[in-house]
């Protein structure tokens, strides 16, 4: 059994990228991963490591992050990329350029595949988890989810309870009953997987950026991504960017054959049907 940890980059409405990122992670380790990772909180005196403020030197919620020099900063960096490593089986990531997604996406479509950009790389990504759970396992995967606030307060929350209940729906009608349906939204600092896959989504973020705006990689990104990368032959990890030229191809097919959208709809209706 495996729990794939999910966590996105760029969610905020000023952000030009948007991506999704999963790391799996076997239920039987979740234990040892969180000793060995309460071992290195304690060492160093940090009570959530996250990447962004980390790699910023951002000390107004972790005043360690600030304090270290750069021996301490890449010593500790090193050893949390070991324990993404050491735990995780399999890390894959969606990324979507903002600008082409509003741009290609009709808003008739965007209802469903997405009104929040997030929420479109979540959809495709939970389709390549479950093409690796197929090859993988015999049971369905444990969804968690980096928390987004109070359902009600949050619209792309909404979203993404929308997008499970949905494919979930779809699994069910396929004989796929239960597929969809573990899931929760968990606070980053309780979960230390939620810690290490927010490593990994800032990196690929990072990449996000310098692939469509041209923004010079920060060394920490730089680092991560030679070292993820390289390890157990490049097979570990890979992130699947959606070029303009593909969101337009299935907007266009979408339009034309409707398969998604009859889909959606059918689900709404049955979601009425049980109110």
């Amino acid at each position: 059994m495996f729990t794939a940890h999910i966590d996105d980059s760029g969610s905020d409405p000023n952000a030009s990228v948007a991506n999704a990122t999963a790391l799996i992670i076997p239920a039987k380790k979740i234990v040892a991963l969180e000793n060995e990772w309460n071992t290195l909180r304690e060492r160093w005196g940090f009570s959530c490591f996250h990447m962004a403020e980390f790699a910023a030197r951002n000390g107004d919620k972790e005043p360690q992050f600030a304090n270290w020099n750069d021996v301490d900063h890449d010593k500790v960096f090193g050893r949390v990329r070991q324990i993404c490593k050491k735990y995780g089986v399999q890390s894959m990531s969606l990324t979507v350029y903002k600008k082409d997604y509003d741009e290609v996406m009709p808003q008739c479509l965007r209802k469903w595949a997405g009104v929040h950009h997030y929420t479109w790389a979540i959809r495709s990504l939970l389709t390549t988890l479950l093409e690796w759970r197929l090859t993988h396992s015999t049971h369905p995967l444990e969804f968690v989810f980096d928390w987004m606030g109070e359902k009600r307060k949050n619209p792309r929350r909404q979203e993404i309870e929308d997008v499970m209940d949905q494919v979930e729906w779809v699994a069910a009608d396929k004989g796929m009953e239960g597929e969809f349906s573990n899931w929760s939204f968990r606070r980053r600092q309780d979960i230390p997987g939620l810690q290490c896959v927010d490593v990994l989504a800032w990196s690929v973020y990072q990449f996000g950026l310098l692939a469509f705006t041209r923004k010079p990689l920060p060394q920490d990104a730089k680092t991560a991504w030679d070292d993820f990368g390289k390890y157990r032959d490049g097979k570990w990890g890979f992130d699947i960017t959606f070029t303009r030229e593909s969101l337009k191809k299935w907007a266009d097919a979408e339009l034309t054959e409707g398969k998604s959208m009859a889909r959606f709809t059918e689900w709404e209706q049955a979601r009425k049907a049980k109110q």
